[in-house]
């Protein structure tokens, strides 16, 4: 990608200011072993990132104020100030900038109490090279691509963004071969949090969302064309009939066959 990690960084951020594509990450952790594995990562992947660092909260919030950084990786457990009180008043602060944590708690409240706060994902220590590669590219990618939309966001919730992001991309793409890591990816988060997150947001598992949709899509079809129930199943995302049918009988209590002949005789 043509990354090149600057160890003057004072230096780096002079230039990204005046107009180059090099990101500007703050590390934040009170532990230095995690802040000199991700400075390692980004030298030995000749990435183009000027790094900063902060070992508390505190010193966090006076950091991103100052450089307004494109990424922060954010530590929860710190003293002074934990990363999730961090969090809070950095975005008030500098609400563009993506903070993702990075941390050892595997905790599903700290997870959706991130995500409140408007996290861009929540990782688990220690992150790999290739994932750490993965999301810088996404967040160039993003940069670039709603450059000139980040001024127009609405006024809806970090949480209610991700489920009308997740709803959109369902809708639109029902008939591909879509699965969760799919969805998880659009969003920006990890497969494991994003299942756990909708099910809590919707109250129902992402499979039973995607097929819902897929068999109403079905229905849509079956009221409104003359297409074969096959071609029906094969536009709604089911490259198998005998599996449509199944599916269709589970949620409407009726095969395909049936409810079409009674939408016709109404």
């Amino acid at each position: 990608m043509g990354y090149r990690y600057r160890s003057n960084a004072e230096d780096t951020y002079r230039k990204t200011k005046e107009g180059g594509n090099m990101i500007t990450l703050l590390l934040v952790d009170d532990e230095n072993m995690m802040k000199e594995y991700i400075k390692f990562i980004i030298k030995e992947e000749d990435m183009e990132i000027a790094v900063f660092e902060a070992s508390n909260g505190l010193e966090a919030v006076e950091k991103a104020k100052q450089l307004q950084p494109n990424l922060i990786l954010m530590d929860i457990k710190m003293p002074h100030m934990d990363g999730l009180e961090a969090t809070e008043m950095i975005k008030k602060e500098v609400p563009l900038t993506k903070i993702v944590f990075l941390t050892a708690y595997d905790k599903f409240d700290y997870a959706q109490k991130a995500l409140r706060l408007g996290a861009y994902d929540y990782l688990l220590k220690p992150i790999s090279p290739e994932d750490f590669k993965g999301l810088i590219n996404k967040i160039l990618a993003e940069s670039h691509q709603n450059q000139g939309d980040v001024q127009n966001t609405t006024t809806l919730a970090p949480e209610d963004h991700v489920i009308k992001g997740a709803k959109e991309y369902i809708e639109d793409n029902y008939s591909e071969k879509i699965q969760l890591k799919d969805v998880a990816n659009h969003v920006g988060l990890s497969p494991t949090y994003f299942s756990k997150f909708f099910k809590r947001k919707t109250q129902m598992n992402f499979s039973i969302y995607l097929n819902m949709a897929r068999i109403e899509k079905a229905k849509e079809l079956m009221r409104e064309t003359t297409l074969t129930l096959n071609e029906i199943s094969y536009r709604v995302g089911y490259e198998d009939l005998s599996y449509f049918s199944i599916v269709f009988q589970k949620y409407e209590a009726s095969t395909p066959s049936d409810y079409r002949r009674r939408d016709m005789t109404k």
